[in-house]
């Protein structure tokens, strides 16, 4: 059976249309790592200060109530 040239063209285009689809798949997802990374990195800052002023209000008023016994 012989090919026709549409079938012959997109079978020599077969490699080059497979890296071009994974180009953007791995960007894609790069896109999504990095930004994770980044949020990770900064964060937000209001939470993190809240959980240390709890930590800092629980051990100083266990360090009040061990002075007081």
């Amino acid at each position: 059976m012989k090919m026709s040239h549409r079938q012959f063209l997109f079978g020599s285009l077969q490699p080059l249309l497979f890296l071009i689809g994974m180009y953007f798949v791995v960007l894609v997802f790069s896109v999504f790592i990095c930004s994770t990374i980044y949020k990770s990195i900064n964060g937000n800052g209001k939470s993190v200060t809240k959980e240390a002023k709890a930590v800092s209000v629980a051990s100083t008023g266990s360090s009040v109530t061990h002075s007081i016994n």
